[in-house]
């Protein structure tokens, strides 16, 4: 894995969900709409617009270097982890300088409502 000071490229978010009756867990993958925010941005920009919509703040900062951190604004979702991997054949592109790190944001509900 490589460190960058580029935003994060490749966003996936793992939902995890309980299955009360069967006991077992199970995961899916999907894509993130991504927003890019800044710190002197308004704070209420990152409520959710819609009842269904869940909003994930990831803080990036460069200069520290660190695997970013990131909320949930929704109280009907957590996040319970991030994992940063090397995205497969992101590096191919020479000429490209982004983050070739894939980060995969772990949420699960916190209701019973999936």
């Amino acid at each position: 894995m490589t460190t960058s000071t580029e935003p994060p490229y490749y966003l996936l978010v793992s939902h995890s969900s309980f299955q009360h009756s069967s006991g077992l867990s199970s995961n899916s993958l999907a894509h993130a709409s991504i927003e890019y925010r800044y710190a002197d941005d308004s704070p209420l920009i990152l409520l959710s617009r819609h009842p269904d919509e869940h909003v994930l703040v990831l803080n990036h900062d460069p200069a520290k270097g660190d695997t970013p951190t990131v909320q949930s604004t929704s109280s009907h979702m957590a996040v319970t982890g991030v994992k940063v991997s090397v995205a497969p054949g992101a590096s191919a592109n020479e000429e490209h300088s982004a983050n070739d790190n894939m980060y995969v944001l772990e949420v699960t509900s916190t209701s019973d409502d999936q």
